[in-house]
C-alpha cells in the first residue's frame, strides 16, 4: 500500500519513487493488460473491465499508463469521489513524479489554472480527476480510464447536465484512443452493452494473489428487536467489533445517514420538523444541538414546540453517524473512532490527512456514509460492518436496486485486502432480499439477470433513455400549470409533425421533494431515445414553453438519463 503524506494540494512536485515496470501482474490482470494495450494504436474502442472487489485494477490501470505515456501520449483517468483522489494521486506521483496532475472542485482557482496551462502545454502526461475533469486540455490524447464506472457522480445534476462517460466516448472518438470504463459492479446500461458486443468484456474473477473474497453474514434485525436489542448493533456485529479491537485489525462501520437522529417527530400529530425552505425533514445534530437540512444547509436551534399543532411533546427518532459514533464507544470504550461523513470533512484537505490517519492505524474504527464504501485500499480492515441499508432499496427511482447491491458490494470489497482474510457483517430487516443475498455473494452476472429482467418488463434504461424534462419555480401554481401547458405542448408537436416513432410521456408530477430551498419542484417524464429526431422534439417543445408567457416565472430544463422522482 501507498501512504499518503498530506499535503497533497502540491502534486506532481517530485521524482518517481517507484518504477510502474515493477509491478507484477497476475495472468488474469496480463490477459486484460495485453487486449486493451494492442488496441491503443486500433483507434477509438470502448472496453468494460469488470473485477472483483480487490482483483487489481489499478495496477493494471498503471502499466496501461506507463505504455501510454511511453509512447509520448496523455492519459485521463477519472474517479468519482474527491475522497479517492488524494490515495491514487499519491501513488501515480510515487511512480511517475511531476508528469501528474489533478482537477477537481475543491482545488484552488490559482491550482486549477496552473494544472490546466501544465496539460495544455503537454508537460503534464496524466491527468487524474472527478467528472470535470474529462474536459482537460488534452492535445494528444491516448487512453482515457474511468474508474467506478458505475457510479452516479459521473452525471451532472445541473447544467450542463452532461454524463462524464458521454463525453469520454466523444473525446475518444476525436482523437482515435481507447476508452476503459471499469468497475466491481458496473452500470447495468454498460454492462448490457459489453453483452451485446457494443463493448468488449474484459474480466478479472480472482482477486489479487489469490486472497478469498470475505465471508458474508447477513443479521436479521427483525430478530435482535424480537430478543429486547433496541440498540444499532446487533450482538454478532458487537462482539466482532470487540474482537478484531483485541486482535489489533481495523474495522470499516457504514451507515448512509449522518446526523444524530434522523428526524425530530410530533407525538401528537406524527408531523416531523419540515425545513421552512424545503418540504424534508431536518436532521438533528446533537455536536451543537441544532436542526439541520441537508439539502439547502439551513440551520437552526432545536425547537420546543411543534410548528403543526403547538404540542410540546416532541420526540427525537431514527439514528445517524453522530448517535452511532456515541454508541460505538460504549461497545468498544477504548476504540480509537474516525467519523468520516459531510460534517466532518469541510475542510479541503480533510480526506487525504484522515485516510492517510487511518492508513497509519492511529485509528482503530472508521465509521461513516457512502464516501468510505467505494476505492480505497486499507490492508488492515478485516472487518466491514453495513448497518441500514433497507431504506435505500426503496428510494423511489428505477435505480435503486443497482445502487444498494453496487453500496453493499463495494463496502464489503473493503474487507480482507492484506494477508488476513476478512469478514463483513449485513445488518438488515430483509434478510431474505435478493438484492441483499446477490450483495453479500458478490454475484454481480445473477443480480444483473434479475435487473435486465425487470428493466425490461417495465421499460427502462437500457431497453430505452429517460428524460426528465424539470420545473422550477416560486409558486407552486406556476410550476403546475407550466408542467400541465409542456406536457400539452409535446402532445400537439406530435401531431402536428406526425411523429412516428415510439414515446411514452407520462403525466407531469411533484418530485418527491416537491419542494428545495425555497423551490417547488415538477417534473414530466419521457421515455424515448436518445437519437435526433427526439432530441429536436424536445428542443421545438421547450422553445416553445420558454417563449410562452405563462411560463415567464418558470425555469424549464431537460435531463437526458437523469433521476426520476427525486
Amino acid at each position: 500500500s501507498y501512504v499518503v503524506k498530506p499535503p497533497l494540494h502540491h502534486y506532481g512536485s517530485g521524482k518517481p519513487e517507484k518504477d510502474p515496470k515493477e509491478i507484477c501482474l497476475s495472468p488474469e490482470q496480463q490477459q486484460v493488460y495485453d487486449r486493451v494495450a494492442a488496441a491503443l494504436s486500433e483507434g477509438m474502442h470502448c472496453f468494460l473491465l469488470h473485477g472483483v472487489t480487490g482483483s487489481g485494477k489499478t495496477s493494471v490501470f498503471i502499466r496501461l499508463i506507463d505504455t501510454v505515456v511511453s509512447m509520448g501520449k496523455q492519459v485521463i483517468l477519472l474517479v468519482p469521489e474527491i475522497s479517492l483522489t488524494p490515495q491514487i494521486v499519491q501513488q501515480f506521483c510515487d511512480l511517475f513524479g511531476d508528469i501528474v496532475a489533478v482537477i477537481h472542485s475543491e482545488l484552488s482557482l490559482g491550482q486549477r489554472s496552473d494544472a490546466w496551462r501544465k496539460i495544455a502545454s503537454g508537460s503534464v502526461k496524466i491527468i487524474i480527476g472527478t467528472r470535470s475533469a474529462v474536459f482537460a486540455p488534452v492535445q494528444n490524447l491516448g487512453l482515457i480510464v474511468v474508474d467506478e464506472e458505475g457510479e452516479r457522480t459521473y452525471k451532472s445534476d445541473s447544467a450542463p447536465r452532461y454524463h462524464a462517460i458521454a463525453v469520454a466516448k466523444k473525446r475518444c472518438q476525436t482523437h482515435g484512443c481507447p476508452l476503459l470504463l471499469a468497475s466491481a459492479t458496473p452500470s447495468v446500461e454498460s454492462y448490457y452493452y459489453a453483452k451485446r458486443g457494443i463493448y468488449t468484456l474484459l474480466e478479472m474473477k480472482q482477486r489479487y494473489n489469490q486472497s478469498p473474497l470475505p465471508t458474508v453474514e447477513v443479521v436479521d434485525m427483525q430478530e435482535e428487536r424480537t430478543a429486547g436489542n433496541d440498540g444499532m448493533f446487533s450482538e454478532t456485529l458487537a462482539l466482532a467489533l470487540q474482537d478484531n479491537w483485541k486482535a489489533g485489525k481495523q474495522s470499516l462501520l457504514l451507515l448512509n445517514r449522518r446526523g444524530y437522529h434522523t428526524i425530530i417527530s410530533c407525538a401528537s400529530c406524527n408531523q416531523p420538523v419540515y425545513c421552512p425552505n424545503c418540504s424534508i425533514p431536518m436532521t438533528y445534530h446533537k455536536v451543537n444541538d441544532s436542526l439541520m437540512c441537508h439539502y439547502c444547509g439551513h440551520t437552526q436551534d432545536l425547537v420546543e414546540t411543534c410548528p403543526s399543532c403547538g404540542s410540546h411533546h416532541l420526540r427525537k427518532m431514527g439514528f445517524g453517524t453522530q448517535r452511532l459514533e456515541e454508541e460505538l464507544q460504549q461497545i468498544v470504550p477504548k476504540a480509537r473512532i474516525l467519523r468520516m461523513d459531510a460534517d466532518t470533512t469541510i475542510s479541503r484537505f480533510a480526506y487525504e490527512e484522515r485516510f492517510s490517519a487511518f492508513r497509519e492505524k492511529k485509528y482503530d474504527i472508521m465509521l461513516g456514509t457512502q464516501m468510505i464504501g467505494k476505492g480505497l485500499d486499507f490492508p488492515d480492515v478485516t472487518l466491514v460492518g453495513v448497518l441500514s441499508i433497507d431504506k435505500a432499496l426503496y428510494a423511489g427511482d428505477f435505480r435503486s436496486y443497482e445502487r444498494t447491491f453496487s453500496l453493499v458490494t463495494q463496502v464489503v470489497g473493503r474487507s480482507g485486502r492484506g494477508d488476513v482474510s476478512g469478514r463483513a457483517i449485513l445488518q438488515t430487516s430483509m434478510p431474505d432480499h435478493y438484492v441483499l443475498r446477490l450483495a453479500a455473494q458478490q454475484a454481480y452476472p445473477a443480480f444483473y439477470a434479475q435487473e435486465i429482467a425487470l428493466r425490461r418488463q417495465l421499460i427502462f434504461p437500457p431497453i430505452c433513455d429517460i428524460c426528465v424534462i424539470g420545473f422550477t419555480g416560486a409558486r407552486e401554481a406556476d410550476v403546475r400549470n407550466a408542467a400541465q401547458l409542456t406536457s400539452g405542448l409535446f402532445r400537439e408537436q406530435i401531431q402536428k409533425q406526425q411523429f412516428s416513432y415510439p414515446i411514452w410521456i407520462l403525466e407531469p408530477v411533484p418530485c418527491a421533494y416537491g419542494r428545495i430551498n425555497g423551490k417547488y419542484r415538477y417534473q414530466l417524464v419521457m421515455k424515448c431515445k436518445n437519437t435526433k429526431p427526439y432530441r429536436d422534439l424536445i428542443r421545438t417543445v421547450l422553445l416553445a414553453a420558454g417563449t410562452d408567457r405563462r411560463c415567464a416565472r418558470v425555469h424549464i430544463y431537460a435531463d437526458m438519463n437523469g433521476d426520476i422522482g427525486v
